[in-house]
């Protein structure tokens, strides 16, 4: 046996037992000893096993009081390890203890990492996945592979990829991994059932392995990229003493300042009751130095919008501490290339270059698109694996609209755009507040708005675009997600496309048809219905009105492809001007 893991041992309780059987184990490991015919053979091995190094975490009991306890999994710390002089509890974790402290000192030179065998081939080689250590409870490890591919199929999960974790079904399933206060705060927010894509995104994470997620709007993806880097985060700032200013370990990127901010509360409800976990939130229309203030207290999470964290990881890298990071997610990635957010998204990843730290990077999204810059992007993850929820396309295909949303598709000329759209709200089968009207432009949304309420003064119209104050913003949309909602039409231009939660909507009206089908997809999406609906709800699903015309030719053809793969009952017969291209 290896005894080089001990600098000597920890005592017990009671000290001269310990005396003893630490001088029958040097006796045992003496050569003259071993042979010696007055020694009892039995005796021996059953001193040797009571006195084995333990292998594992898992094989060493909880500590007494006043017991010493391991720094890096708080159990017993039987051992010092000969490494770093600190209390350990097993093989495996002196291994961590000292890949962790061979991280820290490194300065001038890079050491190779120190690899660790009985890590689970399913773990990356990051610190914090290290750390973590995530071990398949027995009820997910005992899964075969049919109960698996089972599960992925009924919840239409496709995943693709090398030593895949297994999924699992529900999170009290992954208690021992989640602590009591993550776990209580999840089944607090009413997800003790986890969705498709959480079933397989939050055991990779928590595996620390680099992700592509492509899952279909409130399908759960703000929760499958925050609950595990929120447990990676706890084991983080443990071993940092909980020091406030020892990260931040991770940042989330997100291109609107409105997706911004539900993260963040999603994260604070997650973290509620952590010790020394705190969340940064960068993003245009606040005040800069509030934002540098909270960053100089001290975080663990950075969330924001690319123009805000260049901005600051530019002329505040101290504050920022980018070389701190050990996570980094892009939620709605597609759209933060497609908004002409990339080359900032570069430049930030360029910033958070450091060959010393293996980052685990996630990129979230409801659609791909084949943009080359995103494909590069794309081609930097580590052995990443891919999940596609609901039969969503490879990047080089059509986009796929939602099953949840009826669509309705109406060939309307310019000029008359705004007369069909007086004639819609005026149709008691279709106004159901609140309705979302999308148009292209903030100018237009402006217009749009005067003249609806011109036509309609006793409705509540209210307009939403990037020239409205934060201020301004978070209370529109706190007025459209109240019981009973405070306006009645919302125009916007696509600040409210992507990401942000908006429950109450039924109707989503394309007043300028979307830039892209993916752009498109993202758009109906709103109007996905929470389920479980009521009992007595008269409506089954969200309903979508798109005006398109020539203006669109670009369009056409692939839009009217994608919309013949849909049932009758998904969608209303097209246009005549629509379907020739079907030819």
């Amino acid at each position: 046996m290896d005894t080089s893991i001990l600098a000597k041992r920890k005592h017990s309780q009671d000290d001269g037992n310990q005396q003893d059987s630490s001088n029958k184990k040097l006796q045992l490991d003496t050569p003259e000893i071993r042979g010696n015919d007055e020694y009892n053979q039995n005796n021996a091995e059953e001193e040797e096993a009571e006195e084995a190094i333990k292998q594992f975490s898992s094989d060493q009991r909880l500590a007494l009081p006043d017991e010493p306890i391991c720094v890096v999994c708080g159990k017993y710390g039987e051992y010092i390890n000969d490494d770093t002089n600190h209390d350990i509890c097993s093989l495996q974790c002196k291994a961590i203890n000292t890949d962790l402290n061979q991280h820290r000192l490194v300065r001038k030179k890079a050491k190779k990492p120190v690899i660790i065998t009985h890590i689970r081939d399913y773990v990356a080689a990051n610190v914090h996945a290290k750390l973590t250590n995530y071990q398949e409870p027995p009820s997910i490890a005992s899964m075969s592979p049919q109960q698996v591919d089972q599960m992925l199929k009924a919840h239409e999960v496709e995943v693709t990829g090398s030593n895949i974790p297994k999924p699992f079904s529900t999170y009290d399933q992954l208690a021992p991994v989640l602590g009591d206060t993550i776990l209580h705060n999840i089944e607090s927010m009413g997800w003790s059932m986890a969705t498709g894509v959480q079933r397989q995104a939050v055991t990779i994470g928590l595996a620390g392995r680099d992700l592509m997620a492509i899952a279909p709007t409130h399908s759960g993806k703000t929760a499958a990229f925050c609950i595990p880097m929120l447990v990676h985060c706890v084991s983080l700032s443990m071993i940092d003493d909980y020091k406030r200013r020892a990260g931040p370990y991770a940042i989330i990127m997100a291109p609107t300042r409105e997706l911004c901010c539900q993260i963040e509360n999603v994260m604070k409800s997650l973290a509620q009751g952590l010790r020394n976990m705190r969340t940064g939130l960068l993003i245009g229309g606040e005040p800069l130095p509030n934002q540098l203030h909270r960053l100089k207290k001290g975080v663990q999470i950075i969330i924001g919008t690319p123009g805000r964290i260049l901005d600051v990881i530019t002329h505040h890298p101290k504050l920022f501490r980018a070389w701190k990071i050990q996570m980094l997610v892009l939620d709605e990635v597609d759209a933060m290339f497609s908004l002409g957010f990339g080359t900032q998204v570069k430049q930030i990843l360029g910033k958070m270059q450091d060959h010393k730290t293996v980052r685990q990077t996630s990129y979230f999204s409801a659609t791909m698109s084949d943009d080359k810059m995103l494909e590069r992007l794309y081609d930097k993850l580590v052995l990443p694996i891919e999940i596609k929820v609901e039969q969503q396309k490879k990047i080089t295909r059509l986009p796929e609209a939602s099953d949840q949303v009826r669509q309705t598709i109406l060939w309307v000329d310019n000029k008359s755009k705004a007369k069909r759209l007086f004639s819609i709200l005026r149709d008691p089968k279709y106004f159901v507040i609140p309705i979302l009207v999308f148009v292209a432009s903030r100018l237009g949304a402006e217009f749009l708005t005067r003249a609806i309420k011109k036509r309609n003064s006793h409705l509540r119209v209210v307009a939403m675009h990037g020239d409205k104050t934060q201020e301004e913003r978070a209370m529109i949309i706190a007025g459209i997600n109240q019981t009973e909602p405070l306006w009645d039409i919302i125009v916007s231009t696509d600040v409210l496309a992507r990401g942000i939660d908006l429950p109450s909507v039924r109707l989503v009206i394309n007043y300028d048809m979307a830039t892209t089908l993916d752009d498109y997809v993202h758009r109906i999406g709103r109007a996905i219905l929470q389920k479980p609906l009521p009992a007595n709800s008269k409506q089954q699903m969200g309903w979508s009105i798109t005006f398109i015309n020539q203006e669109h030719q670009h369009l056409l053809k692939s839009f009217a492809t994608m919309l013949s793969n849909k049932s009758v009952a998904m969608v209303t017969p097209l246009p005549s001007q629509l379907k020739r291209h079907l030819q």
